[in-house]
């Protein structure tokens, strides 16, 4: 009676490990997304440093400017100016999504983007805030990059907003998307 006891509680121990175990795999937020993507370092995107930052944005095919960057502990920040020709929305969402997909698609350790638009006001020699992105690879997805990358010139969804935390300053509504 012990032997078969015994057996019995191994198999069904077994059984509910192999049952209980991928419930606990989907718990972990760092591994699954809200789209299901699942990050993995495959060792082929290029290691940003300060002493390549500026060789490495240089490539970049933007059409705004870059008019500050900085490279701290795992953290791209990035100013793109708009100067003059008032652009079309739908091309400062496209610079915003290649600026993204550097960061995180082609560079292996950069956790965090800190990327805003501002406008450049030669006149008054002063710089505006236009659109602010904080966007971190863990939350990141190609899914909301496609979407950036193809938003038309309108107001970007609330499901993009606030995935890639973008916010946008009452001058950016008045001037690009509202006038």
């Amino acid at each position: 009676m012990n032997r078969s006891w015994l057996i019995g509680t191994a198999v069904l121990i077994t059984a509910a490990s192999a049952l209980i175990l991928p419930q606990l795999a989907t718990l972990e937020p760092s591994l699954h997304r809200q789209d299901g993507v699942v990050e993995t370092l495959s060792g082929g995107g290029a290691v940003l440093e300060s002493s390549n930052l500026v060789d490495m944005l240089e490539k970049l095919p933007l059409t705004l400017a870059i008019d500050r960057a900085g490279w701290k502990g795992n953290v791209l920040s990035l100013d793109l100016k708009v100067t003059g020709n008032d652009p079309e929305p739908q091309e400062l969402y496209q610079n915003m999504a290649r600026v993204i997909s550097f960061a995180f698609q082609e560079t292996v350790n950069v956790d965090q983007l800190l990327l805003r638009i501002v406008a450049e006001d030669k006149w008054l020699d002063s710089r505006r805030l236009l659109l602010a992105g904080d966007i971190r690879r863990s939350e990141w997805s190609p899914l909301l990059q496609d979407a950036l990358l193809t938003a038309p010139s309108r107001p970007l969804p609330e499901s993009v907003k606030s995935g890639l935390r973008i916010s946008e300053s009452e001058l950016w509504k008045k001037q690009f998307i509202y006038p």
